[in-house]
């Protein structure tokens, strides 16, 4: 098996999925009626929000057990990356979820949002993202207790949460709150170096890092070790190029994509996101384009949205995004190229080709 092998992937999936529906099915003095309650509703949530999507976060950590031992990987090795690299999916799971809450999302992989699905609603959805972050460490738990590297698998899911949900921070607070409610737009705080921070905290750490770490963790390479430094650090590096790159790609992909493409409904600019095509936007409008900003950015209907795309295409973005896509693989490309162990290239070149010139 390997990471090509998606039918073994989410074979592994479903053995955690029935893992975990056996722990309610078998907590302590709750009457049965009402653990049959539970697994029904976990057994549509759970296969409504984990899997569903490219998996490439999970794969990436096959993939990089694959790598680092240079060879193909045993029955064991296999389920035991393809576990880890699940639980990156249900940390993206968590995410999205409380995300598509709070940007009050329609769709989500061309479906509703599970917080929209009728006998779920919001209440609900919020409790359940906070359960599927609780199974990843049941999940750990479970399988890698014994493992060396235990903690260190245990720290990076931490470090990963905690690095997410400030960037989260950043950019739900693009427009900051007063009363209850969005303050008066604020353009000034659309920046690139707000974005760049946001992006890196946001994206990079838990779209690419995460799984890059989680494949150098179980193969016992040392972060304290000079040799596993280097590797922690070269990946960290290509990571967040990655991320950033990926991330622009994103919003480039929710102004202009079609939604029965992209599987969503694009929002950034009703929630007057800190996007990057506002932020170069503002770069390169006149009076007359900062006036369209102004009075449309945020607004949450059809003609604002319409005239936001129409400066957009006006000032070329889409254009302009195509050349810094030609510019940030060829940087990609030279810092994969440096990195030692060779092998260890192959992770990179692998994602690098997964988001080249994506459509969705």
């Amino acid at each position: 098996m390997s990471s090509t092998d998606k039918e073994a992937f989410l074979a592994v999936y479903k053995e955690i999925e029935s893992e975990i529906l056996d722990d309610i099915r078998n907590l302590p003095a709750i009457a049965d009626s009402v653990k049959e309650q539970l697994i029904t509703y976990y057994s549509k949530c759970l296969p409504y929000t984990v899997p569903g999507g490219k998996m490439t976060r999970g794969l990436t950590v096959v993939k990089g057990v694959e790598v680092l031992k240079q060879r193909a990987l045993t029955d064991e090795e296999f389920k035991h990356a393809a576990i880890l690299g699940w639980q990156v999916e249900w940390l993206q799971a968590f995410f999205l979820v409380a995300d598509d809450i709070m940007d009050a999302s329609i769709t989500r992989r061309g479906s509703p949002c599970w917080y929209k699905v009728p006998e779920v609603t919001q209440d609900n959805a919020i409790n359940d993202a906070l359960i599927l972050e609780n199974m990843i460490y049941q999940t750990l738990r479970r399988h890698f207790k014994k493992h060396p590297s235990y903690v260190q698998i245990l720290e990076l899911f931490i470090d990963t949460t905690f690095q997410t949900e400030v960037g989260q921070h950043i950019d739900t607070n693009g427009t900051p709150y007063a009363d209850g409610a969005r303050a008066p737009l604020d353009l000034s705080r659309f920046t690139l170096d707000r974005y760049r921070g946001c992006v890196r905290y946001k994206t990079c750490y838990y779209s690419f890092y995460l799984s890059c770490a989680l494949a150098l963790a179980y193969c016992g390479h040392d972060p304290d070790s000079d040799e596993g430094r280097a590797l922690y650090r070269n990946a960290e590096d290509v990571c967040m190029i990655l991320g950033e790159y990926f991330q622009i790609q994103d919003d480039v992909l929710d102004a202009f994509a079609p939604p029965e493409v992209l599987g969503k409904i694009g929002t950034d600019i009703e929630d007057a996101k800190c996007s990057w095509l506002v932020c170069r936007a503002l770069e390169l409008a006149d009076d007359d384009g900062r006036r369209v900003l102004e009075d449309f950015y945020g607004r949450h209907d059809a003609e604002g949205v319409a005239k936001v795309k129409e400066l957009y295409r006006e000032l070329k973005l889409e254009e302009l995004y195509h050349e810094y896509e030609e510019e940030q693989k060829k940087n990609c490309d030279e810092l994969i190229a440096k990195i030692e162990p060779e092998n260890f290239r192959d992770l990179f070149k692998f994602l690098l080709g997964k988001i080249y010139k994506r459509q969705k």
